[in-house]
């Protein structure tokens, strides 16, 4: 039998709390900080590993939303013109099912965000002022989402300056509110 995902993540911080970290001479005071460091690493890998396919998944979808949102609002000159065409192209190719693991659900998010960067650069370069302000919009609605799902995700590490107001890791995942296709679907 195996040891799960879990049990290794804690036999790991484990080792380091009461092996590592103790043997760490008191004047190595930036190794004794690395150290702490990778521990709280650790634990927050243990609190995310089990939803990290459902976070990947969730950044796909509202990428994917906002690439098409603005792939169709896209108007301009040539730049932006074969900008949303090679993005359009990029939309056409993705796989109807989405592969099973989480970094090759990235490497998808990572190619739509090159293909979305290309096109606001060339909206910037001669896109109709309509697109412009459109395409703000479109991305300050994304980033608000992505932004608060991406504080969710790290607020274990207890670094954000206000977790008030941030959904739990549940609803984070499971609501809608944080779903870019939901936004971009209202308008």
């Amino acid at each position: 039998m195996l040891p799960d995902i879990s049990n290794r993540i804690n036999n790991l911080s484990k080792a380091l709390e009461t092996v590592i970290m103790p043997a760490i001479p008191t004047e190595n005071s930036f190794a004794a900080e690395q150290a702490a460091l990778m521990l709280g690493h650790l634990k927050m890998l243990d609190q995310q590993w089990d939803f990290a396919y459902l976070y990947e998944k969730g950044s796909f979808d509202n990428m994917l939303a906002l690439a098409a949102r603005l792939e169709q609002l896209a108007l301009g000159g040539s730049e932006s013109k074969a900008a949303a065409v090679q993005l359009g192209a990029l939309l056409a190719s993705l796989p109807e099912i989405l592969p099973l693991t989480v970094n090759t659900v990235n490497d998808l998010t990572k190619s739509l965000g090159v293909a979305v960067d290309k096109l606001i650069v060339a909206a910037y370069k001669d896109g109709s002022a309509e697109f412009k302000a459109a395409m703000l919009n479109s991305i300050l609605d994304y980033n608000h989402i992505q932004c608060t799902r991406e504080r969710t995700w790290f607020k274990a590490n207890n670094l954000d300056p206000d977790v008030r107001g941030l959904p739990s890791m549940d609803e984070m995942l499971n609501s809608k509110e944080f779903s870019y296709f939901s936004v971009s679907d209202a308008k």
